[in-house]
């Protein structure tokens, strides 16, 4: 059975520059868009190449602020894996996701 892999996903360069206003840790990230998307694009490329599925987990900045707030989290790291991580449990049940292709 292939591991379905999620990945914090920004939809653009708006999203993720008011993605890093609101973590607490944007000095850990990546400085810029396009920084981030040659990551990702490395990371999915990974996954795929060892039969697994990657799983866009997009990450809206207000959106996420919110479920934050409601799960008790700071936005950080360990938010942002818990919600790709809850996300993926979604996908598991439902089907319902948006895969990388």
């Amino acid at each position: 059975m292939k591991d379905v892999i999620g990945i914090a996903w920004f939809k653009d360069e708006l999203t993720y520059g008011k993605a890093l206003a609101m973590f607490m840790d944007s000095k850990d990230m990546p400085a810029s868009y396009d920084a981030w998307r040659a990551i990702v694009g490395r990371q999915c490329a990974e996954i795929k190449a060892a039969g697994n599925i990657a799983l866009r987990v997009d990450i809206e900045p207000e959106a996420f602020a919110d479920w934050c707030r409601v799960q008790g989290f700071k936005p950080d790291a360990v938010a942002r894996t818990s919600f790709v991580n809850h996300v993926e449990i979604e996908y598991q049940k439902t089907g319902k996701g948006t895969i990388i292709e």
